[in-house]
C-alpha cells in the first residue's frame, strides 16, 4: 500500500528541469574606433550587418560594449564572455582583445584580461571567471554587468559577434 501511495504521488509530482543557459548577443557592428584610430590613414572600420569590419590596410583599435539585457544585477550571472572574429580574405592574422569588467563608479574595480588569437575564417575569444581573478560565490564573473572589449583589429579582419553566457537561475 505504501508503495502504491508513493507511486501515485510520484506520478503527480512536477519535476522542474534546470533552466537552460541563455545567451545575450551583441552584433560586432556596435564596435567603434577608439581614440585616434578613426583618423589614422589606412584605417577603414565599417559597421556592417555581419559585423564591424576593418576594410583598411592597417590595424585599428576599437572598443566594443556588451549591452546585457537583463543585466546580472537584475538576476542571474554571466559565466562567460565571447567575441567572434573572422578575416575578410581568409589569411590568418593574430588579433589581441582585452575584456574589462567592473566600473570606476561601481563597487567592482575594473579588471582586465587580454588574449591573442590567430584569427582565420571563424575564431572565438572566450573569457571565463578564471580570467578575472576567479568566480564569485555564485559562479559568475564579478562585475560583468559592466563589460566592454577593446581589440586591435588587423587589416582585412572583422568582429562578427559578441555574446555572453547568462545563467538566469543564479541570484
Amino acid at each position: 500500500m505504501r508503495f502504491m501511495l508513493f507511486a501515485i504521488l510520484l506520478a503527480f509530482a512536477t519535476i522542474t528541469p534546470a533552466a537552460p543557459n541563455q545567451y545575450a548577443s551583441v552584433p560586432g557592428g556596435v564596435c567603434k574606433p577608439a581614440g585616434q584610430a578613426a583618423t589614422n590613414p589606412g584605417t577603414n572600420f565599417a559597421a556592417k550587418a555581419i559585423g564591424g569590419r576593418n576594410e583598411g590596410t592597417s590595424n585599428v583599435f576599437v572598443i566594443c560594449p556588451f549591452v546585457l539585457t537583463p543585466t546580472p544585477v537584475e538576476g542571474g550571472v554571466v559565466t562567460e564572455l565571447n567575441l567572434s572574429a573572422y578575416t575578410l580574405d581568409g589569411v590568418t592574422r593574430p588579433m589581441t582583445c582585452t575584456a574589462v569588467i567592473g566600473s570606476l563608479v561601481r563597487p567592482t574595480e575594473p579588471t582586465y584580461s587580454s588574449k591573442t588569437v590567430s584569427v582565420s575564417d571563424a575564431s572565438v575569444f572566450t573569457w571565463t571567471p578564471a580570467d578575472f581573478n576567479g568566480a564569485s560565490s555564485s559562479g559568475g564573473i564579478v562585475g560583468s554587468a559592466w563589460a566592454t572589449v577593446t581589440c586591435l583589429v588587423p587589416a582585412q579582419t572583422a568582429v562578427g559577434l559578441m555574446y555572453a553566457k547568462l545563467n538566469p537561475t543564479i541570484p
